[in-house]
């Protein structure tokens, strides 16, 4: 049997009642034991690593997790990390660009309801995950409601329902049936074209994260003053949450923001454009508004999300 590391960050999946509402209580070991199909997929190890509600989970937790991975990489097969839902597409992302050169699997899952509720959802994310880790498919993944998602394309669209995530813009990578993960022909197409280049053999953890990057919802009515405040508290990077396929107001409206973009420019600030649309992307040189944007120098974020954004972003800058 394979053998797989559970790394237990917390989470609804291990959250208890509570005078103030649930919050994590269940450790690594008691997720493990309440779901005993686990241990006919694989011989599991348990780390505790935290024990947070995602909400409070920041960069820095970030990298303890891939230092996590890295330090137990020699004697695992694959990795799982039980996570809580509301900030998971963060982190996957992250550690989808923070794991460099990546020859295991790493999957990430929780739940919407605490497995020590009646009905949870959180034992069929557990066996799906844990079937991930031992399929020998490199890579980051979130695993939710019997489906597997590239690390990088996971957006949370459901606060209640527990088909909690959607894959955005990239093919869903494999679907749980009858026990098994069957990988989608849709995903192998996409990989042939959009494969991860690899610089090398050994796993490298890139853990150096600048956090001064702020997302960024523009309005009808955004001001400029609200872009410049931005960049004079001291921030490197912002996501920028534009209109449609690219729009950001030019100089045939009065909300112009042209003249803050070029001040945040000259500040040293990184602009990347993200479309309020969920799916398609920016496609920033279709309109005069996005064409004009490019020209004054904003970077289009293409397909990613921007969970995705910000997290390449930071490591970016702090790489920088």
């Amino acid at each position: 049997m394979k053998k797989i590391l559970l790394i237990a960050t917390g989470g609804t999946i291990a959250s208890v009642e509570t005078e103030d509402g649930m919050m994590p209580g269940l450790d690594g070991k008691a997720l493990i034991e309440r779901v005993p199909a686990l241990k006919e997929i694989c011989e599991i190890d348990t780390l505790e690593l935290m024990q947070l509600d995602s909400t409070n989970i920041q960069p820095e937790h970030w990298a303890k997790m891939a230092h996590a991975v890295e330090d137990n990489y020699d004697k695992y097969d694959g990795f799982v990390i039980s996570h809580g839902t509301d900030t998971m597409a963060y982190t996957a992302s992250a550690l989808h660009y923070m794991l460099e050169n990546l020859k295991k699997p790493v999957i990430l899952t929780g739940s919407q309801l605490s497995l020590t509720e009646e009905g949870s959802d959180a034992p069929d994310n557990l066996i799906t995950a844990f079937t991930a880790a031992t399929n020998d498919r490199p890579g980051v993944y979130l695993a939710f409601y019997g489906r597997l998602i590239q690390g990088n394309a996971a957006k949370k669209l459901h606060t209640e329902q527990f088909y909690a995530f959607k894959s955005i813009n990239v093919p869903e990578v494999a679907v749980l049936k009858n026990g098994k993960l069957e990988y989608t022909a849709e995903y192998e197409k996409y990989l042939k074209v959009n494969s991860l280049p690899s610089s090398g053999d050994k796993l490298k953890v890139r853990d150096k994260i600048d956090t001064r990057v702020a997302v960024v919802d523009l309005v009808p009515g955004y001001k400029q003053e609200y872009l410049r405040a931005i960049v004079d508290a001291g921030c490197r990077g912002i996501v920028l949450n534009v209109f449609g396929s690219g729009g950001i107001p030019g100089e045939n409206s009065p909300g112009n923001l042209l003249p803050a973009i070029d001040y945040a420019i000259s500040k040293g600030v990184k602009i990347i454009c993200a479309s309020q649309c969920i799916n398609d992307g920016v496609i920033m040189d279709r309109y005069e508004v996005g064409v004009t944007a490019l020209k004054h120098g904003v970077i289009s974020g293409g397909l990613l999300t921007v969970e995705a954004m910000v997290a390449k972003m930071m490591l970016e800058l702090g790489e920088a």
